[in-house]
């Protein structure tokens, strides 16, 4: 079973960390500071597997859940149970990142292995639908990575990384799709009998509740036909339908990959009453909602895993979980009491260090809670390295193994660099430079000393501000032009700390 320790005690273990390429890596750059990749070169041909030796895969991604909402890490605020089988039979990376602080920017670089940057997709996309904005065709995802191998391939639940037709998920290497193209939509209809729909302090001038609008329309299939499932709860029903992918996938004897993008706990916030009365010790009803929507959602995760065991592929499926980015302040859900608890849309350590967990039982043997840095830029060289281990990466990708960052021993130096102009930060070791561009801001931290971020130490240790902020330049002067507009930015308070938010 996974080692079991307190949170705080996880805290001040987390903070002290190295950060370095974790040994049996593969020899090509770690950091996300590389100067722009080439163009991407033809894709190598894989050498064939048989079909009953290629991994199943299935990436599970959380909308806006904060770092400590899960109790993988010895936390007892929100129990998740499920995703505790995850960690207990794999690794609870404590240091895991995401590419971008905000939804479809995280996501593009989950599904191509890339810093979305560096393609141009520098914005998050608005749920009107930013005139031609998307994950550009000349970028693989990791569905369109792994057809060719003979997998089969399901997208369910949230995408916001496109709606034209263009990069509808069907065209993008999924033989299937169900859910919403948006950034957020209604999970179900507020009038559904044991509902609850609770309000926030920053509903005004968000869609009703009343109905699915626009991209947030719950559509499947290549021909998006309209599903109307508008009186029962969206988590239950992207659990169903990834559960049924498992089970047809399963009885036709074919290798499958699985992305299971729940929209939980992603406001608007509603959860079915028998949930809600699980928490009744929580007298904030905004924070009991959401602490009853991760739970939610847990149980949808345990269907899945269930649905694995109960068809013997638990041990040649490959699991990941993690959210898409750190929990947004302003509806008033998030947990300011810790450093990491907040911070969506700010390049705060909140809004980009997140709950990650990794399990696969017949490459790697549990490990518990595992404090190398890892990135979503290493799922998709993970899965491609177990699919065709005889063939070489594509040289455009930017990740590590995560299987081999579960197994190292080594200090970890591994160097991060985040960044939507005007805002960036990097990190390295104990050491974290965040900076705004257009405040003419910068400010060194040091995490294992101050996770909170709030002493600026530049002045007494100039030689590490200066590493990062060049590391930082480096990136951003290798970027090309964004290929939508910056919306917006602006100041915002998080757990008494003053900073830039980004759109």
């Amino acid at each position: 079973m996974m080692a079991r320790i307190p949170l705080c005690a996880l805290l001040a273990t987390a903070s002290l960390l190295l950060y370095a390429p974790a040994s049996g890596a593969p020899a090509r750059p770690a950091s996300n500071a590389r100067p722009m990749a080439s163009p991407p070169a033809t894709a190598t041909p894989r050498a064939s597997m048989p079909r009953a030796s290629m991994p199943n895969v299935l990436v599970i991604l959380a909308d806006d859940l904060g770092w400590p909402d899960v109790s993988a890490y010895g936390g007892r605020d929100v129990p998740t149970p499920n995703l505790d089988r995850i960690a207990a039979s794999g690794a609870a990376f404590s240091s895991g990142y995401v590419t971008a602080s905000v939804c479809a920017v995280s996501r593009a670089g989950l599904l191509t292995g890339r810093m979305p940057m560096r393609f141009g997709f520098t914005y998050n996309i608005n749920d009107e639908g930013d005139a031609g904005a998307g994950l550009p065709v000349s970028e693989k995802t990791i569905a369109e990575r792994l057809k060719p191998l003979g997998y089969r391939t399901g997208a369910f639940g949230k995408w916001h990384v496109g709606s034209e037709d263009r990069f509808y998920p069907t065209n993008r290497g999924f033989d299937e799709f169900f859910g919403f193209l948006a950034g957020e939509t209604v999970y179900v209809d507020p009038k559904t009998p044991g509902i609850v729909t609770t309000p926030t302090k920053a509903d005004a001038g968000k869609p009703p509740f009343e109905q699915r609008l626009r991209n947030g329309v719950v559509i499947e299939g290549a021909g998006r036909h309209r599903v109307d499932n508008f009186n029962r709860y969206l988590t239950d029903e992207i659990t169903d339908h990834a559960v049924d992918f498992i089970d047809r996938s399963a009885k036709q004897k074919q290798p499958f990959f699985s992305y299971v993008a729940y929209n939980a706990p992603h406001w608007p916030l509603q959860v079915p009453q028998a949930w809600y009365d699980r928490f009744a010790h929580i007298k904030d009803p905004v924070r009991r909602t959401y602490v009853a929507m991760i739970a939610a959602m847990d149980a949808g995760v345990g269907r899945i895993l269930d649905k694995l065991e109960q068809r013997g592929l638990r041990e040649n499926t490959m699991v990941v979980f993690l959210s898409d980015n750190g929990c947004p302040v302003q509806f008033g859900f998030c947990n300011e009491a810790h450093p990491w608890g907040a911070g969506k849309f700010t390049y705060l350590e909140g809004g980009v260090r997140v709950p990650f967990l990794f399990a696969y039982p017949r490459g790697m043997k549990p490990k518990g809670v595992v404090d190398q840095s890892v990135s979503s830029l290493d799922i998709l060289p993970t899965i491609l390295k177990a699919a065709a281990p005889e063939s070489p990466l594509p040289r455009e990708l930017e990740g590590q193994d995560l299987i081999a960052s579960a197994q190292s021993k080594g200090p970890d130096q591994r160097l991060m660099v985040w960044g939507q102009a005007p805002v960036y930060a990097a990190k390295q070791g104990p050491w974290r430079v965040w900076r705004s561009d257009d405040w003419g801001s910068r400010a060194l931290h040091n995490l294992a000393q101050d996770p909170w971020e709030k002493t600026d130490i530049s002045a007494a240790n100039r030689q590490h501000s200066d590493r990062l902020n060049a590391a930082i330049d480096q990136f951003a002067q290798s970027l090309p032009q964004p290929l939508w507009k910056l919306h917006s930015t602006r100041k915002v308070v998080i757990g008494g700390r003053e900073t830039e938010w980004v759109y």
